[in-house]
């Protein structure tokens, strides 16, 4: 099977494609309008390394979009290359083509989930977008992100040891058999001789604490002899011991008696040093050693031996519906321009923990990297802070809308808004006509920030002292300020989001939504093919293809053959022409 994208297709694929689908197909749709959407330049060094004879990427990048705009399995879309006529009318084969193996697919996204080649995947095909005039350059964007669910079991802490122990012994098992059967016992076979599971766990609450520490020791027999003198290299870099090293690192410490012990688990108190506010506790040594004890962050906390770069994640708040999964999180960016259709134009894959604020400046910068920094983008209130909205503006020159979170002391009477700002004094004026000392720099969450603090007297004094403070003791108002440029921008902001056109403007962001449903109810993307992040990236940018290919599709019919008669006007079209002839210009 060559490929034959770009040159004619035959004659015969010609006439029974078009007898079989009077209306065309996406597939037909691709090859009538961009039959150069994948060109043999824009996938130099694809070809396998090893000496194959390989296919052209092209006609597989090709395939492969067509596969995940109708969400086929490798067999599904191997077998449709081989029995569909509109496919073979895409690629430009013979009726009488073969196709090829099913596992030549997966071999191609190995090779897409290297460097940044699946971002050039779509990249490319934007690209030609653009260049048919499909797609504005300067325009308008935006973007939404979705929780992905990774291809692995969920596992309590007791089932991650003892399953992480497992992989490892099935890898060194089968690199050096003679080396593991040296070290182990018969009662590991018992322990390990099958996947982990919570039904097959001790019950007692003492048992189980027995069998995590057994668990423990038998792990580190294993990361002993590894990197024992003598031991080979090659063991100790299997990933599934590499994977064992960090699991254990992470779920067990020695304590101060030089024994293993099991960490204890994350808790409330541990979240606000997190974020970078102190503790409020009697002694900081106790506090050192209680952070030695504590499981890491699920930032970097790996949760399967299975996908390790899969995290856990736990989303909720007033208005969004609670979430919990383990996996990843899909950013994806689509033109929202009028006169023409909304095109996905950027991916981005995240682990599940990485919030959406963190994700902007890598949204900008591909976007950038692309050719299509827009000149507006639309995004909700998680990605949106005034630091955000400066650092873009300054950084990529793109103005960010959306809503700014509200004043929290909003409910209690006056705002931050209510007061006034004097930045040559460094003062603030309240509504009732108190000045504030100068205020003075400080830090919040890490960041530099501006305390103001007025005089307990005057509040105390102030008969809005409780709508004002919420205070009923007489406590001194505090307010904390953004440095100047930011400060304006969060009032600006604020003001502007409770206004009608602000709210018109900003209403084209919902479509996000739409395209969030498409691509997971249609496409799959909620749910991982495959494990790692690179791959999954190569899922959600294929499922972006082909998301563009099926909407690109249902907004333009089909090229029209020479010798194919036009499509007949209906009676009430006739009906709409003749009046709209009758009205003078």
């Amino acid at each position: 099977m060559g490929g034959n994208i770009g040159r004619v297709i035959p004659a015969e694929t010609v006439r029974a494609a078009w007898a079989a689908n009077p209306s065309g197909t996406p597939a037909m749709w691709i090859r009538d309008r961009l039959a150069g959407v994948f060109g043999e330049k824009d996938f130099v060094g694809w070809f396998p390394t090893d000496g194959r004879r390989g296919l052209s990427p092209v006609v597989l990048a090709l395939v492969s979009v067509l596969q995940f705009a109708e969400n086929l399995t490798d067999r599904q879309a191997a077998l449709a290359v081989r029995c569909r006529i509109d496919w073979k009318y895409c690629l430009g084969l013979e009726l009488t083509d073969p196709g090829f193996d099913h596992s030549v697919l997966s071999e191609f996204r190995d090779r897409m989930a290297q460097d940044d080649r699946a971002d050039r995947l779509l990249a490319v095909m934007v690209q030609r977008l653009v260049e048919a005039g499909l797609v504005k350059q300067r325009g308008r964007v935006r973007t939404d992100s979705t929780h992905v669910l990774a291809a692995v079991r969920k596992l309590n802490r007791v089932e991650l040891v003892g399953e992480t122990l497992r992989v490892a012994l099935e890898e060194l098992a089968a690199a050096d058999e003679p080396w593991l059967a040296a070290l182990i016992t018969p009662e590991w076979a018992s322990r390990y001789g099958r996947p982990v599971r919570y039904d097959r766990l001790p019950r007692g609450k003492e048992d189980l604490a027995a069998h995590v520490l057994q668990i423990g020791r038998d792990g580190m027999t294993i990361l002993e002899a590894v990197h024992a003198a003598g031991a080979s290299r090659r063991l100790r870099d299997l990933p599934g011991v590499q994977v064992l090293r960090q699991v254990w690192v992470q779920q067990y410490w020695t304590d101060s008696c030089g024994d293993l012990a099991w960490r204890a688990a994350k808790s409330s108190r541990d979240r606000q040093s997190r974020h970078g506010r102190p503790r409020r506790s009697s002694g900081e040594e106790s506090d050192q050693q209680t952070d030695l004890a504590r499981v890491p962050w699920s930032g970097i906390e790996i949760v399967s031996p299975h996908d390790p770069e899969a995290r856990y994640c736990r989303k909720e708040g007033k208005t969004t519906t609670k979430a919990e999964w383990v996996g990843y999180r899909d950013h994806q960016s689509e033109t929202c321009d009028d006169g023409v259709p909304n095109v996905i134009v950027h991916v981005l894959t995240r682990p599940a923990p990485v919030q959406d604020i963190d994700a902007v400046d890598d949204i900008h910068a591909g976007l950038a990297a692309s050719g299509l920094t827009p000149a507006e983008h639309l995004l909700d209130s998680g990605y949106v802070t005034p630091d955000v909205i400066h650092h873009t503006a300054q950084q990529w020159g793109v103005a960010l809308i959306g809503p700014v979170r509200a004043d929290p002391r909003g409910r209690l009477g006056f705002t931050k808004e209510d007061f006034h700002v004097n930045w040559d004094d460094h003062t603030v004026t309240c509504p009732r006509g108190v000045t504030s000392p100068p205020f003075k720099p400080t830090l919040g969450d890490g960041k530099p920030r501006l305390s103001v603090l007025f005089p307990r007297a005057a509040c105390r004094a102030c008969p809005d002292r409780q709508a004002c403070t919420g205070d009923a003791n007489g406590k001194g108002r505090h307010l904390t300020l953004l440095p100047e440029p930011l400060q304006q921008i969060q009032t600006r902001n604020r003001a502007d989001q409770h206004t009608e056109p602000w709210k018109a403007r900003y209403a084209l962001r919902a479509g996000c939504e739409a395209t969030v449903s498409e691509t997971t109810r249609a496409h799959g993307l909620r749910n991982c093919r495959y494990k790692g992040l690179a791959k999954t990236h190569v899922q959600h940018v294929l499922t972006a293809a082909g998301t563009n290919v099926i909407r690109l599709a249902d907004c333009y019919t089909p090229g029209i053959i020479p010798d194919r008669p036009p499509r007949p006007i209906s009676p009430f079209q006739q009906l709409c022409r003749r009046l709209a002839a009758q009205i003078p210009e």
